[in-house]
């Protein structure tokens, strides 16, 4: 009862037109097990108010069964895990990823069209507040959280992320070019897939954490925004493309392909 009155709060009196829960699957859970039927999506869906603003699930907890990409009720929209995923591996070169690649890029049709659900309800994203940033992603192959205090053991240990060759900054030209065309690879496929693009604060300056993936305990010069630095020629590039998306409606189709039989 809290919670759906806080959402009516938040709405009727602030006019906040959606919300995104973190680690939703947690709200699913019925005891223990993740139910999509749960007693909170009932109450969501047949809310008058509640069930008419956008409804964005981070769709994972860290309980049992907890990953749940695709599995929300049709007015869901989710933070898309597996394309985050695809789309890191398909860049750095893993292969057998080509295939699930072309799914990612064209709205995960997979996930979301049995029920009935279109694809922005894909959330699609490379980097978030929990992990490496986009210009570290390209930069780093394992984490570096040892001023977080806890012996580097916290945060993602599995990345799917490449240094092009070093790890860290380097002055290396080559390795340098390298980097800056995996950065904007990245920024154009997720700007051009179909669904919702979501990037990172700072990602399109080339904002770095110093290879920290859980800077949720730095408030000082790891995470805050260094706009004195800031990548301009990735700041343009990254406008170009949004322009692109913005004019071509081909980049944002209301339904999914139809492939030929």
């Amino acid at each position: 009862q809290l919670i759906m009155d806080s959402l009516r709060y938040w709405v009727t009196e602030m006019h906040i037109d959606g919300f995104r829960f973190d680690l939703a699957s947690t709200l699913a859970r019925e005891f223990y097990d993740v139910d999509k039927l749960s007693t909170f999506f009932e109450l969501v869906q047949q809310d008058p108010t509640v069930s008419q603003v956008k409804l964005i699930a981070e769709p994972w907890d860290v309980g049992p069964g907890g990953y749940q990409v695709g599995n929300f009720p049709p007015q869901w929209t989710e933070w898309n895990g597996k394309y985050r995923d695809t789309v890191r591996d398909f860049w750095r070169g893993e292969d057998a990823s080509l295939g699930e690649f072309a799914s990612r890029l064209t709205g995960s049709a997979d996930l979301y069209e049995r029920t009935g659900r279109r694809p922005v309800a894909s959330i699609n994203f490379v980097t978030a507040h929990d992990g490496f940033t986009l210009t570290d992603l390209v930069a780093y192959n394992e984490k570096h959280n040892g001023a977080n205090a806890e012996g580097n053991k916290d945060g993602e240990s599995h990345n799917r992320s490449w240094n092009c060759g070093v790890e860290g900054p380097t002055h290396d030209p080559e390795i340098n070019v390298l980097r800056a065309q995996q950065q904007r690879n990245f920024i154009t496929t997720n700007l051009l897939s179909q669904g919702v693009p979501m990037i990172c604060h700072g990602d399109e300056l080339g904002r770095t954490q110093g290879g920290n993936n859980n800077g949720y305990c730095q408030d000082n010069e790891t995470t805050w925004i260094d706009w004195a630095n800031a990548d301009n020629g990735l700041i343009e590039f990254s406008k170009s493309v949004a322009e692109l998306r913005a004019a071509h409606p081909v980049f944002r189709r209301r339904r999914f392909f139809d492939g030929l039989p």
